[in-house]
């Protein structure tokens, strides 16, 4: 019987050529588009999961309540984790981690930057990142020992054992190789090349013990005896216990590191999970149209299996029996589509995987992946054969052998609801693609506030500080630079903020956070900023700038000052004297407010150098200047610089990301959309074709027939964008407003995307109207 089935359904597929193309081309689109983004979902869901200890080990995160409201963040300060390992009892292991920086690390004449992480002991036992090389326990109980990834040990030792195997770091201290680590795999949080002990830190002098300055992350693991809720209470006042900080502690599991990965007024908020909720809700409704097509074009051909319906029904078949046929063979279509479904995700892959910055691939040789695949093909099997299996199984014999099947002209029928949801669907994705484009676009177009042109960074080293004036003038000199200047971070971000500076006239029970900036002379000129009033700091004309600032105008709103200039601010304990105002400009998120900022002198530290290139000569040519030049003064350091305007274009990388699949998904939504129309316009021409040849005769003219051919297609069209402009409107509001800078909503965004969503539609139906109207009213009357 299950052979028979299989035969009748492939004679029908073949029989039936155009339509069958048709529907599997929809589906194999469809379950192309899910299976890529089902994929991306589960590599985003996967991340740290892997650790065999992971319900155990949290991040430990810092809570406050300011001006009535809870903040919370995820950096501690150092001397943290030693108190929870070694007073906290529920605690069985600690690590801390310094974010990885770059460090210069040498072995012989091979000389490279590699992104170095701070870790005690126990952080190799804590997480499951398995050593090659070395003993878990034991490869950081030498305060003068590195652990490696399998991938920087190999850039530096080539085929070499590096176990035992001395190298320079920062051109400074001497660490034996104490264990290779497998590279770290994609779906971690945690990124680094290099690893050394907390020991080694302590030991050169950057261990502070101040409770104030939240620095590094701190991760621990609960026995397994411990409650979460029990560990939780015993630690969250350990800040309070050992300073005078008003700080709690929360526990944060590391397996939400990844998706959640912020709070909003102390309740856990999503972070990246949304826009995974966002993708998972896009794949479904692709798939959704892709069988609402097969639905459609399925019914719609109902007439041409009705007499083989009644036949089977008076021969004795039961309507289970016919259920089960037509269910085969919508599972049929959904394997074959499945087949070409995953030829096209192997072609496609490489390219988003570029596009979102991952490395997927589709697991063939995990068994695991076809029992789901196995799944999936059968889940859209029923969703797409389900109505078609019930709607041809209950024709009434007596009815169809007598040419009564259905009818197609009714005003109301589950076809045009299909045709009308799958449009809605549609037209949900274009108007999201749009919104999302015009909301980059509005934070690409905010002013900056400073000129990212001809402007590039290089991180500081002792030799390049030590040198700096003699290097600073020798560059100016060449032409190469019009000006430099030495900051604390570069243009594209902070490093340090506050809520503990004070100035005349502040609320001592309001805590106000305040961005940390640094410049030695110059910023002004550099960085392309405007100065409001006053003069910017400059240590080379103004010896009394060691205890100068400049405040942005933000910081000088909320310090509520009338006049900045001359007004002292404390900050660590220490005056610091306004000099200047400068407007506004961007540091962080292009999409988030500008924060109070304070721009201090010489007594603050520097880690980055800013140079303005002169616009006279090619960048080239000043590049090459400038490396001789780094050769000369920073010989054991390559020179390695970053252009500002790219770094501040990649904080739209998310967004722009987000776009670009909503742009992808929303082009399959119509295609397959138009597909589906296109099938129904062909059908609909063919079952017309009498009522069209009668007209023509009668003098219908061409433009007539398409007209009437089209407008029932139009009617359903405009009922989707009725439904779906409002649906649309409401969710990239809710979208919107994660952004603080942001666009509104305006009406001629949902104007064009009804414009769009009807050029499509009615380009799609013309082309079979005009293939009806134009065809020979003979060759469908003479047989009449």
């Amino acid at each position: 019987m299950f052979k028979n089935y299989l035969t009748i359904a492939w004679r029908n597929l073949w029989k039936n050529r155009g339509f069958s193309l048709i529907n599997i081309s929809g589906l194999t689109v469809g379950m192309a588009g899910a299976i890529m983004i089902l994929m991306w979902i589960h590599f985003e869901t996967s991340f740290d999961q892997f650790h065999s200890k992971r319900d155990r080990l949290f991040e430990v995160w810092n809570q406050a309540e300011f001006n009535g409201q809870l903040n919370t963040w995820s950096y501690t300060p150092k001397p943290l984790g030693p108190i929870l390992g070694s007073e906290y009892p529920e605690v069985a292991a600690f690590s801390r981690y310094q974010f990885p920086y770059g460090m210069l690390v040498a072995y012989g004449d091979k000389r490279l930057m590699q992104e170095l992480t701070v870790v005690d002991p126990g952080f190799f036992t804590m997480f499951d990142f398995p050593l090659k090389k070395g003993d878990p326990a034991t490869v950081l109980s030498n305060p003068e020992s590195v652990v490696m990834t399998e991938d920087a040990a190999r850039r530096l030792f080539g085929e070499e054992d590096p176990i035992g195997k001395e190298v320079l770091f920062d051109n400074q201290v001497s660490l034996l190789v104490s264990g290779v680590l497998a590279d770290l795999p994609a779906n971690t949080d945690f990124k680094f090349d290099v690893a050394v002990p907390w020991a080694l830190y302590k030991q050169l002098g950057y261990e502070d013990e101040y409770w104030g300055n939240n620095s590094v992350k701190t991760y621990i693991e609960l026995h397994p005896e411990v409650s979460l809720e029990t560990a939780a209470a015993n630690i969250r006042g350990v800040t309070k216990k050992y300073s005078d900080e008003e700080n709690d502690l929360i526990l944060h599991p590391v397996t939400k590191m990844h998706l959640y990965n912020h709070y909003e007024n102390g309740v856990l908020a999503e972070g990246k999970m949304q826009l995974v909720k966002q993708f998972f809700w896009i794949a479904i409704l692709i798939l959704l149209i892709a069988c609402i097509n097969f639905m459609n074009l399925s019914t719609a051909r109902s007439e041409k299996r009705a007499k083989e319906v009644g036949i089977r029904k008076l021969s004795g078949a039961g309507r289970e029996k016919l259920i089960f046929q037509f269910i085969g063979e919508s599972m049929v279509v959904a394997v074959i589509a499945a087949a070409f479904a995953l030829v096209i995700v192997e072609i496609l892959i490489p390219y988003f995987n570029s596009l979102m910055g991952t490395s997927l691939a589709l697991p063939f040789a995990n068994p695991g992946f076809w029992i789901l695949l196995f799944g999936f093909v059968i889940l859209t099997g029923l969703t797409a054969g389900s109505y078609p299996a019930f709607f041809l199984s209950a024709f009434v014999p007596a009815k169809v052998l007598k040419g009564k099947a259905t009818s197609h002209r009714s005003a109301f029928s589950l076809r045009k609801v299909l045709v009308v949801t799958q449009f809605a669907f549609a037209v949900i994705l274009i108007a999201a693609t749009l919104v999302i484009k015009s909301q980059i676009d509005y934070g690409q177009n905010r002013n900056a506030g400073y000129d990212r042109d001809q402007l590039v960074y290089h991180i500081l080293t002792e030799d390049l500080s030590r040198n700096y004036e003699t290097f600073r003038n020798e560059l100016l000199s060449s032409g190469a630079a019009i000006s430099v200047s030495r900051t604390m971070s570069p243009m594209s971000s902070t490093w340090s903020n506050t809520w503990g500076m004070s100035w005349p006239g502040k609320d001592p029970n309001q805590t106000i956070t305040i961005e940390r900036f640094s410049s030695d002379a110059d910023l002004v000129k550099t960085a392309g900023l405007s100065l409001v009033s006053g003069r910017d700091i400059d240590i080379f004309q103004h010896a009394s700038d060691s205890n100068a600032v400049l405040l942005n105008q933000t910081a000088v709103e909320v310090m509520g000052f009338e006049e900045p200039l001359g007004q002292v601010i404390q900050d660590n304990g220490s005056d610091w004297l306004v000099v200047g105002v400068v407007e506004d400009f961007i540091l962080n998120s292009p999409f988030d407010k500008v924060n109070p900022l304070v721009i201090f002198g010489p007594g603050s530290w520097y880690n980055v150098l800013h140079v303005r290139l002169n616009p006279a000569n090619a960048v080239s040519d000043n590049l090459a200047t400038m490396e001789g030049l780094f050769g000369k003064f920073n010989p054991n350091f390559p020179f390695q610089y970053t252009f500002v305007d790219q770094e501040y274009a990649a904080k739209f990388r998310t967004e722009e990301r987000v776009g670009t699949l909503t742009l992808w998904f929303s082009g399959l939504a119509i295609f397959i959309s138009c597909l589906g129309l296109f099938g129904l316009a062909a059908f609909m021409a063919e079952q017309r074709m009498k009522e069209i040849s009668v007209r023509k005769v009668l003098g219908a003219s061409s433009s007539r027939v398409v007209a009437l051919l089209t407008s029932d297609f139009v009617k359903l069209v405009l009922i989707a964008l009725l439904i779906a402009i409002p649906i649309s409107w409401y969710f990239m509001s809710e979208w919107l407003k994660d952004f603080n800078y942001r666009i509104e909503l305006d009406v001629w965004i949902f104007l064009l995307v009804a414009v769009i969503t009807l050029l499509i539609a009615i380009l799609t139906v013309s082309s079979q109207a005009l293939k009806a109207a134009w065809s020979n009213p003979v060759d469908a009357l003479k047989g009449e």
